[in-house]
């Protein structure tokens, strides 16, 4: 079975039941904050949108590139969504991503979900919007927005690196000293977060080509007077984006790195993996022997497999990125639905939702 592709991705007894339980608080009440703040923000072309951003970052996700001599990393869309999307709705399709591979991949502890959702969705969405709206006004207009973007999501991938290494100091398992933890994912994910930020340079300048009206980041700073009129109209634009996201997870996962990507080499420094009858085990001192095992792991879908069965990780990987697709759609219809029955009620939109989508050419 191939190894769990997670930079982040807490598994449960990573740190105590208290420290667990108050970060799933934070993260609900993030969350609610979020979606309450995203129906302002929320048009027809949001959910589709929103939809394709989540299933994207899940098949990226997928994809594990070498950083070091056994240490592997991949993207963990925390800018991406909150330039593409905003950071509201971005934080919700980071959080449906994280949910999906948890329940139906085996990804991420079920009791760390809290910790997970709060170092991605809220922290590292948060931070790669501040820094994404703080430099745009310094960039040019195309390259500019993709330097904007590549140092927006370095910024976002090393504080949440540093969610972990709190989070760890708060409650962390023995194993490993809280100092040493902070420096090897710093140092980790600085090396990470190069690769995150050269990738969503790329999806980003990519997307600003082809719809730039569709980009939150520029509607909501009102650059989309500055940008080139959109190259395909909006249902090329959308089949184009979910054709990328269906390729990545369907071809590109099987060129994804083996090694144990930034999270798994912290938990793991300190121990050997031997061969027992067939099965491997964790020898020495390290955190990673104080991790529960999932308890979903012997789900279908456990590992990006099907049934165990890694020659068919693409086909798990498409049915992933269209699991997170639709989630992230029916909660943006729900939302939407609700901003309907309150519409006396609704919060000041920033004007991103409202600006005029430019002609197709």
């Amino acid at each position: 079975m191939r190894e769990t592709m997670s930079a982040m991705h807490m598994s449960d007894g990573i740190v105590d039941a208290p420290t667990s339980a108050v970060f799933a608080v934070v993260a609900l009440a993030g969350l609610g904050f979020a979606a309450w703040r995203a129906r302002a923000e929320l048009d027809e072309r949001a959910a589709p949108m929103a939809g394709l951003v989540a299933a994207f970052i899940f098949a990226v996700q997928m994809v594990n590139f070498p950083i070091l001599p056994g240490v592997s990393g991949h993207l963990l869309g925390d800018a991406l969504a909150a330039i593409l999307a905003g950071p509201y709705v971005g934080a919700l399709c980071v959080a449906i991503v994280l949910v999906v591979q948890a329940l139906l991949f085996a990804d991420g502890g079920l009791t760390a979900l809290g910790t997970n959702i709060t170092n991605m969705a809220l922290l590292g969405v948060a931070v790669g919007y501040l820094a994404a709206r703080r430099l745009l006004p310094f960039a040019p207009r195309r390259g500019g927005v993709g330097v904007v973007a590549f140092v927006a999501a370095l910024v976002a991938t090393i504080c949440a690196a540093m969610g972990f290494a709190a989070e760890y100091a708060i409650g962390g398992a023995a194993g490993s000293t809280a100092g040493a933890v902070t420096w090897y994912m710093l140092g980790t994910h600085a090396l990470i977060g190069i690769g995150e930020g050269i990738i969503t340079a790329i999806t980003v300048v990519a997307v600003v080509d082809a719809r730039p009206d569709l980009v939150y980041l520029l509607r909501a700073a009102d650059r989309t007077r500055r940008t080139p009129r959109a190259a395909l109209s909006m249902n090329g634009f959308l089949f184009g984006f979910a054709a990328v996201a269906v390729l990545v997870a369907g071809l590109l996962s099987y060129l994804a790195s083996s090694r144990p990507d930034g999270l798994d080499a912290v938990t793991w420094r300190g121990c050997t993996v031997v061969q027992v009858d067939g099965t491997e085990e964790l020898r020495g001192e390290c955190i990673a022997r104080n991790a529960d095992d999932h308890r979903l792991a012997d789900s279908p879908l456990a590992g990006y497999t099907i049934d165990g069965d890694d020659r068919l990780t693409g086909v798990a990987g498409i049915f992933g990125a269209a699991a997170a697709f639709a989630a992230l759609f029916a909660v943006v219809r729900i939302i939407r639905a609700g901003r309907s029955n309150h519409t006396g009620d609704e919060p000041v939109s920033n004007g991103a939702a409202e600006s005029p989508e430019p002609e197709s050419s």
